[in-house]
């Protein structure tokens, strides 16, 4: 692999695996502790506002992540990842889909420059990626850092971040290939040559189309 390759941009949740592993992973983080999910309770009314507006919902999702975290140090996540796994009902390799498991070993293989970029945070996503095998991959993620006596996303690896954190690896658009299966990353597909949409909903599959200058191909993966 030379650094004149072609880069090959994968993100993470519902592209490489069959569930959103950070969505569950926040879940866990307040459920784990009936006193956090009290505090979502508490404030339930008021998240109810934000989240039915799209500009808010951000702010639903930061106090989620608060909640759950609150008196955790950011250097205990990686701790907390585990425990989660070892909370699992299911083999953590088998939440990944074959055939993009598959397809990024084929990329591989062919010499390019492969590497995630997701919105998951890093450890979590890291200790997933290491029981597929694929702990090599270089792996540019969301950071949890320390906010007001819990955590939050800093920087959060989504959207307009996500070009911008690529680029601070050395991984310099235009991108041969650009796989995911969320809208949210628009500005990346946009510098893409070929850009794959893995099993899109529908809304999403049309604002996409609406917003790229050539149609990106289905992958009916999940």
């Amino acid at each position: 692999m030379t650094i004149d390759a072609p880069v090959v941009v994968f993100d993470f949740d519902l592209t490489l695996t069959k569930v959103d592993n950070a969505r569950r992973f926040y879940r866990w983080l307040v459920l784990r502790q009936p006193w956090r999910l009290g505090l979502v309770v508490v404030a339930a009314p008021g998240l109810a506002v934000l989240a039915l507006a799209t500009l808010s919902r951000k702010w639903f999702g930061l106090f989620w992540i608060w909640a759950g975290t609150l008196g955790v140090r950011a250097s205990a996540v990686p701790q907390l990842v585990q425990e989660h796994i070892a909370s699992l009902s299911d083999d953590p390799a088998s939440i990944f889909l074959d055939a993009a498991v598959d397809r990024l070993r084929e990329h591989l293989h062919q010499g390019h420059r492969v590497v995630i970029a997701t919105g998951s945070p890093k450890p979590l996503a890291r200790a997933f990626l290491r029981h597929a095998g694929l702990d090599n991959v270089p792996l540019i993620g969301t950071c949890l850092r320390s906010h007001a006596g819990g955590l939050a996303r800093d920087p959060y690896c989504h959207g307009d971040d996500k070009l911008l954190m690529l680029q601070e690896r050395g991984f310099f658009p235009p991108w041969a290939s650009v796989y995911t299966d969320h809208r949210s990353d628009l500005p990346i597909l946009r510098h893409s040559s070929a850009s794959y949409l893995v099993s899109p909903k529908r809304e999403c599959l049309a604002s996409i189309e609406r917003e790229l200058e050539s149609k990106p191909t289905v992958l009916l993966w999940r």
